[in-house]
């Protein structure tokens, strides 16, 4: 691509970075609410289940919620499910300052839940109309990377506040991160042609033809909600996915286990890889294609499995957290914009749950499964698995890739 088309094919404009920023408050004040809330339940005196619940029904209400997410955002439009989503998910993190009691946590939670799955499908489609599709993998690793600093920051803030003035006060600066993140995302109805990407892409109608019926999508109930064609994709992020469930589930267990101790090291290797890994993947993917991305992306995610597996000393574990971390951040971008670039642009929104929808599942059914395993055959067994499965999701991709079901 020559230099002149390319600075005319922006990624950076100006609703491209608002939304970015706007998202990456809203993942700031979610990674502070997934540190906080568990440590909240249990210093009520609550059991370590009841603990564990808050994330399963938060996640369980995204999963369930994310098909039909992707079905809205395609028929209602993306501003409009996304500034509810954003609102609802705002809503939610503002009760908790009211420091409410077990159950009514719980109930909060799912709100939540079904707010960061309408937000989320729709921010994604939305970033998906403003990426330039020649540049569309470059463009969602970039808007990946606030997701990364969240990760690193907003743990770290809320337990540094909860220390300091305490549960209120932290519960108040992640809501103050909601809030902020609404506020930013209303100008994205009008700046810079938002709804006139929507317009463009429906086709316009002859001056005095009667005006159709809104477009609905027909067929079996799965069809309407999941879309087949980015399910390809899809499979392979499944795939790829279980590792990151057992590596949040077993790393510490199995950390201590080996004499390593702090298995902080392995996430913060992780965390500066996976940035690093957004913010060049595209540019190659561009220059030689995904088969360049996705070959080496998902064998060091292999290698860094295998590596803890090993894992002799903490400098081991750091660089199997490196080398999963650049891996992943290579893959994961490239497979959302194969999602993407798969269907048309009235089907993005059931592309991207679909996708997203994969990763939740895996993360979910992945956690339950290694568990069984890890039971069975030993914790370090779940790393060996988890790189079996990753070896899989290479093979799936060159498979459908030497078939043309992959652009």
């Amino acid at each position: 691509m020559a230099l002149a088309e390319l600075r005319r094919e922006r990624i950076f404009t100006f609703p491209f970075v608002l939304l970015m920023v706007a998202n990456g408050l809203l993942r700031t004040g979610t990674q502070m609410l997934i540190a906080l809330v568990p440590l909240y339940v249990l210093d009520q005196g609550a059991s370590p289940a009841v603990a564990g619940l808050t994330t399963t029904l938060y996640m369980t209400a995204a999963v369930v919620l994310r098909p039909l997410s992707g079905s809205l955002v395609d028929t209602r439009g993306r501003y409009v499910i996304m500034v509810a989503g954003a609102a609802l998910y705002c809503a939610a993190s503002g009760l908790y300052v009211l420091m409410l009691p077990i159950w009514a946590l719980l109930a909060v939670r799912v709100m939540q839940g079904a707010g960061f799955a309408l937000n989320g499908t729709a921010v994604m489609t939305l970033a998906a109309d403003l990426i330039p599709e020649r540049r569309m993998s470059e463009g969602i690793g970039y808007l990946g990377v606030e997701q990364t600093v969240a990760q690193l920051l907003g743990p770290w803030a809320a337990l540094e506040l909860r220390e300091a003035v305490g549960y209120q006060c932290a519960f108040a600066v992640a809501f103050g991160c909601g809030a902020v993140n609404v506020l930013l995302r209303l100008p994205l109805r009008s700046a810079a042609g938002v709804d006139a990407l929507r317009m463009k892409a429906a086709p316009r109608r002859p001056e005095g033809e009667p005006a159709k019926r809104p477009v609905r999508f027909s067929g079996p109930l799965w069809t309407r909600l999941i879309d087949r064609d980015a399910w390809r994709p899809a499979s392979v992020m499944f795939l790829l996915m279980f590792g990151t469930a057992g590596i949040n589930t077993f790393m510490a267990a199995y950390a201590l286990g080996r004499g390593i101790g702090n298995s902080g090291l392995f996430f913060v290797a992780s965390g500066l890889t996976l940035a690093v890994s957004r913010l060049t993947a595209g540019r190659i993917e561009r220059r030689w294609g995904t088969v360049w991305v996705m070959a080496p992306g998902i064998t060091l995610v292999v290698l860094g499995q295998v590596g803890v597996w090993w894992c002799p000393n903490p400098l081991v574990l750091m660089l199997s957290g490196a080398s999963c971390g650049l891996g992943m951040g290579a893959v994961q971008p490239t497979l959302n914009s194969l999602a993407v670039l798969a269907v048309g642009r009235e089907r993005r929104g059931r592309a991207n749950s679909t996708f997203f929808m994969a990763m939740d599942l895996s993360q979910a059914v992945g956690a339950v499964t290694l568990g069984a395993v890890a039971g069975a055959t030993g914790t370090g067994s779940v790393f060996l698995v988890t790189a079996a499965l990753s070896t899989a999701s290479l093979t799936g991709y060159l498979v459908l890739k030497s078939r043309s079901l992959l652009p």
